[in-house]
C-alpha cells in the first residue's frame, strides 16, 4: 500500500509537463464532437460544480464529481487524482505528504516511550521526529524505517501497542548496530564450542571478564553488545543474523552481573544449534513470547548446567546460608559466586532480597561494549569505539 502512495506522489512531483484537466477536457469536447453543455449534462454536472475543478479554483473538492471528470476523459482513478494534485499548488501537495509522513510516524513509533529514553525531545514537533530517526538510521526516508524481515513480529497483530512499538525500536537499532559494526571474521562453529568450554572462569573476573569473553567472541565471527532493555518490555538478550554471522545483544534486565553470564551462555546456544531457523526471520528474542523458537527452556537448562550441573547445585543447597562454604566451592568450580546465589534465587524467588548483595552489578563489566544509543546523533556514532575495543589486539 505504501509502494502505490509512494508511486502516485513521486509521479506527481516528476510530471510537471502533464497536460492539466482543463486542457484534457477541451480536447476531449473537441474530440467528441459537443458542446461544454452537452458534457455538462453527460457528467450529471452543472457548469458551477465543473469549472472551479477544472481550473483549480474550487475550495472543496467532491471526490465523486472528480472522479467523474477523470472517467469522462478517460483516465483510471490514479491518474485522475494525479493530475489533479499537479495542478494544485505545490504547497498543498507537500501538505498531503506531511500529513502522510504524520499517520507513519504516529502508526510506528511510540513516541512518549522515546521521549523517555531520551531519543526525542519533543512529541508534537514531528518535523523534528523524522529528522531525528531518518539522520539516526541513516534512512533516505522515513518510509524506509518500516523493513518488513525486522518489524513483522512487533507489526503481526491487529491492535498494535505501545510496547510492540518500542521493541520494533529497539530491535531496528539493535539491527543497525551490528550493520555498522560488520564484524569481518568468519563465523566458526567448531572455534565457538572451544571457546564456549573455556567460558566458565572468566565469571570470576568482574572488571574484564566478560569484555575479554566477547573480544575472544568476536575474532570467532560472534559479535556481543550490551544495550540496556527496553521499558515495558522483559527482553533478557536476543541473537540476530546478520551477513550470516550471530549477533548477540545481553541487556540489563534484573540489573544482575550473574544474569549477563547466564543470559551469553542460553544466546550462544540458540547460535550453535539454532542458527538457521533464526536466519529465516534474522532475530530472535529471549523474555519475551516467540512463536517460531520452542526451545528456550532448553536454552536455560544448557546454560544453567554450563555454570552449575545438577549435582553440584544439589550439593551446595544446603549450605546456601553459609557464604564461606558458598565461596570455597564456586572457587573450586570456577564460577562467581553469585551464580550460585541467583540459579537458588530463580528457584526461591522469596530469597533475593537476602542474596541480592553477593551480587557485583554490571556496570563496570560490560563498559566497553556498552550501547547507550539513544542520546547519540547516529548509529555510527555509537558503534565506533565499541568496534575498536572488540579489534584492539
Amino acid at each position: 500500500m505504501h509502494s502505490d502512495i509512494d508511486k502516485l506522489l513521486a509521479d506527481i512531483f516528476s510530471s510537471e509537463d502533464s497536460p492539466s484537466l482543463r486542457e484534457l477536457f477541451e480536447q476531449r469536447i473537441i474530440l467528441l464532437n459537443i458542446t461544454k453543455s452537452q458534457a455538462y449534462d453527460a457528467l450529471g454536472m452543472d457548469k458551477k460544480s465543473v469549472e472551479p475543478i477544472l481550473d483549480n479554483e474550487a475550495k472543496q473538492v467532491d471526490t465523486i464529481k472528480l472522479l467523474k471528470i477523470g472517467e469522462f476523459l478517460n483516465l483510471d482513478v490514479e491518474k485522475t487524482i494525479q493530475l489533479y494534485l499537479n495542478q494544485n499548488t505545490a504547497e498543498k501537495t507537500k501538505e498531503l505528504n506531511r500529513t502522510r509522513k504524520a499517520k507513519f510516524i504516529f502508526e510506528n513509533f511510540d513516541l512518549a516511550g522515546l521521549k523517555k529514553l531520551g531519543f526525542i525531545n519533543d512529541i508534537k514537533n514531528l518535523a523534528e521526529i523524522e529528522e531525528r530517526i531518518v539522520s539516526f538510521f541513516g534512512l533516505k526516508n522515513i518510509f524506509e524505517y518500516r523493513d518488513e524481515t525486522l518489524t513483522r513480529v512487533a507489526f503481526s497483530k491487529s491492535k498494535i501497542s505501545a510496547s510492540d512499538k518500542l521493541r520494533a525500536f529497539w530491535i531496528r537499532t539493535a539491527y543497525a548496530q551490528f550493520e555498522t559494526i560488520n564484524n569481518p571474521n568468519e563465523f566458526d562453529r567448531d572455534r565457538l564450542k572451544h571457546l564456549i568450554s573455556r567460558i566458565k572462569p572468566y565469571s570470576r573476573n568482574e572488571k574484564d571478564g566478560f569484555f575479554k569473553v566477547c573480544k575472544a567472541l568476536y575474532h570467532a565471527g560472534i559479535t556481543v553488545i550490551f544495550q540496556r532493555h527496553i521499558p515495558q518490555t522483559q527482553v533478557r538478550g536476543a541473537t540476530f543474523v546478520v551477513n550470516n554471522k550471530p549477533c548477540i545483544i545481553i541487556t540489563d534486565l534484573f540489573k544482575r552481573y550473574g544474569t549477563i553470564w547466564f543470559s551469553l551462555l542460553h544466546e550462544l546456544f540458540h547460535a550453535l544449534y539454532h542458527l538457521d531457523d533464526i536466519k529465516t526471520r534474522s532475530f530472535h528474542l529471549t523474555g519475551e513470547a516467540d512463536l517460531w523458537l520452542d526451545n528456550e527452556e532448553e536454552a536455560d537448562d544448557f546454560a544453567r548446567r554450563y555454570f552449575l550441573p545438577d549435582e553440584r547445585y544439589k550439593f551446595i543447597v544446603p549450605s546456601i546460608s553459609n557464604h564461606f562454604v558458598v565461596q570455597k566451592y564456586a572457587k573450586e568450580w570456577d564460577i562467581h559466586p553469585c551464580l550460585i546465589y541467583n540459579f537458588y534465587c530463580y528457584d526461591n524467588p522469596s530469597y533475593w532480597p537476602g542474596y541480592n548483595k553477593y551480587d557485583p552489578g554490571l556496570d563496570e563489566s560490560v563498559q566497553k561494549i556498552n550501547a547507550i544509543p539513544f542520546n547519540k546523533e547516529t548509529v555510527s556514532e555509537i558503534i565506533l569505539e565499541i568496534k575498536n575495543n572488540l579489534e584492539l589486539v
